[in-house]
């Protein structure tokens, strides 16, 4: 962890720690939160206020009249639906700077990110998952590392134009050039602000395999949903042109990791997911 802990060293001045967005999640994962306490918490930050206002009155969560207060919000949705908008709320502003050495434009990273994490809470939903809330966060948050390695990624591969080898993955060119990855710093970092094992621990192993934390079933969903969502091409594709096909997909890929009523109901899960993202797309 001594390298990641490297990259992290000066964090709060590549990404303003987001003290009162980070509390919020902390309390959204606490099973004694109090209600009062998180509306307050909330409207100490006006932006975040502002984009949880926002998603709250979207078509997507069907609003009967404007709600205009954080209180508002909780009484009319209830504490599991008030977590996945204030998770979401807290996120949009970490994830929407341009990622060069990673080829993502303003926005694609939160949009890549913002899929992966509505498409694990369906797979959640089918797996009967109880604590579906910290998923939700930890595929938010699953590519926070490129935010800190964007830079040193960048010089290191200026630095070495006429690599002799060609990498297969992100990962073999992260670990060969900066000696770590993006999932790796994106949970030392996670962990420096605080979030439980639950959160960093899905986005420290999202991209690895034959260890102890990859047979966790959070990790297992949230290292899926990423994976689906590189295969539809979200980054690059307005939400009317996805399209995906299931049976193409299993039989290109067999070795899914399994996860209760996955295969089973793909079908629906992908369905399901399509309608979702492309109603929270429009709030863009």
């Amino acid at each position: 962890m001594e390298t990641e802990k490297k990259y992290i060293k000066d964090v709060d001045r590549l990404v303003p720690r987001p003290d009162i967005a980070l509390e919020v999640m902390k309390m959204a994962h606490d099973n004694q939160c109090s209600i009062p306490e998180m509306a307050q918490k909330i409207q100490m930050d006006p932006s975040l206020t502002a984009n949880m206002l926002r998603l709250a009155n979207s078509a997507y969560f069907g609003h009967m009249r404007e709600i205009t207060s954080i209180k508002d919000i909780i009484i009319r949705f209830g504490l599991e639906t008030v977590k996945i908008i204030a998770i979401t709320g807290a996120s949009v502003g970490l994830m929407k700077s341009p990622q060069q050495a990673y080829n993502l434009e303003p926005g694609s990273l939160w949009h890549h990110s913002h899929a992966t994490a509505v498409l694990s809470s369906v797979i959640a939903k089918y797996a009967v998952i109880e604590d579906s809330a910290s998923i939700y966060t930890a595929s938010l948050l699953h590519d926070i590392g490129k935010v800190i390695l964007n830079r040193p990624l960048q010089i290191a591969i200026s630095n070495n134009r006429n690599l002799g080898k060609k990498f297969k993955t992100l990962i073999e060119l992260e670990q060969a050039l900066l000696e770590t990855d993006h999932a790796k710093v994106g949970m030392a970092l996670l962990q420096k602000w605080g979030l439980p094992d639950n959160v960093t621990i899905p986005v420290g192993f999202h991209h690895r395999q034959n260890c102890p934390e990859a047979e966790q079933m959070d990790v297992k969903i949230v290292s899926l949903a990423n994976f689906l969502v590189e295969s539809i091409g979200i980054r690059s594709m307005l939400p009317e042109n996805f399209t995906f096909n299931v049976n193409e997909f299993i039989d290109q890929n067999q070795e899914l990791p399994e996860i209760p009523n996955f295969q089973a109901n793909m079908e629906r899960i992908i369905d399901e997911f399509f309608y979702q993202f492309n109603e929270m797309s429009k709030l863009s």
